[in-house]
């Protein structure tokens, strides 16, 4: 089952939207700094990406835009060898998942539950 993050919307400062700033920069959309900072910048983001993919473009990054997103919610025991093998169907395209992730994954090794990573899109 693929587990998605929770909603954040502007003013929401976490880890998820760390994930969602650095979804958006890999999808090819400007949300400024990967700070975990929901502000207008990663708003405006949001909204051109919702707008791109045909989605309602509230600026809500909720279920239809983290699926659109195509990121992974990081459980208890996931590896990214492990979350290759779920969701590529190949664990040695792990590496593919740590690139798309330097700015959040310093060591492949050290990912954590509720971590939000960004997958390559033929992974959804």
């Amino acid at each position: 089952m693929n587990h998605l993050p929770p909603t954040v919307r502007r003013e929401s400062r976490d880890g998820a939207v760390k994930g969602l700033q650095n979804a958006l920069l890999a999808r090819g959309f400007n949300a400024g700094d990967i700070d975990g900072v929901f502000g207008p910048t990663t708003e405006g983001a949001v909204r051109e990406f919702q707008r791109a993919r045909g989605l309602a473009d509230d600026g809500i990054a909720g279920p239809n835009t983290w699926q659109a997103l195509c990121v992974h919610l990081v459980q208890s025991g996931d590896t990214l060898s492990g979350i290759a093998e779920l969701r590529l169907g190949d664990a040695s395209r792990f590496s593919e998942i740590f690139e798309l992730n330097r700015e959040l994954v310093a060591d492949p090794d050290r990912i954590f539950p509720e971590q939000v990573l960004t997958l390559p899109e033929d992974a959804c």
